[in-house]
C-alpha cells in the first residue's frame, strides 16, 4: 500500500481501521476505512491517502482541507479537561514514550446527564 497524508505530507502510517457505516451523509458517507498517519496521528480516510496518483495529490489535499477535515474535527473525541483532540494526545504520549493503549476514561456527570472524557495526560494515575 502506498500512503500519503494530505494533512502533513508523511508517507508513513501507524495502521488502518474500519469505520463501518456510521455516516449516512456528508463527505464521510462513502468512507469505509481510515489510516492513521504516524507523523501527525490524524485518521485520514483511505480514499484520500491510499494509492493516490501523483497527478491527484493537490486535488486530494484540497478535498481534505475543505470537506473532510472540518467534518473530522467536528466528530473527533477530545479531553473534557485540556480539550486536546485524540491525535494530539496520542502524539504527546508517543513523543514521551508513554503507552497509549487507552487514552481516555469516561466520567458520568449527573448534572449534565452526559459523560465526559478525561485523557491520560490530565489524569495519568487513573491508568495504572
Amino acid at each position: 500500500m502506498k500512503f500519503l497524508c494530505p494533512n502533513c505530507g508523511s508517507v508513513q502510517f501507524k495502521g488502518k481501521q474500519s469505520i463501518g457505516k456510521k455516516f449516512l451523509s456528508g463527505p464521510y458517507k462513502n468512507v469505509l476505512f481510515e489510516i492513521q498517519c504516524s507523523k501527525c496521528f490524524m485518521d485520514i480516510p483511505s480514499i484520500l491517502s491510499e494509492n493516490i496518483n501523483d497527478d491527484k495529490i493537490n486535488e486530494v489535499k484540497d478535498l481534505w482541507i475543505k470537506e473532510f477535515k472540518p467534518e473530522h474535527l467536528k466528530h473527533s473525541s477530545n479531553c473534557s479537561k485540556c480539550l486536546r483532540k485524540y491525535w494530539e494526545i496520542e502524539k504527546y504520549l508517543f513523543d514521551y514514550n508513554i503507552s497509549s493503549k487507552d487514552i481516555f476514561y469516561q466520567v458520568y456527570k449527573p448534572k449534565s446527564g452526559a459523560g465526559e472524557l478525561i485523557c491520560k495526560i490530565c489524569d495519568s494515575s487513573a491508568f495504572k
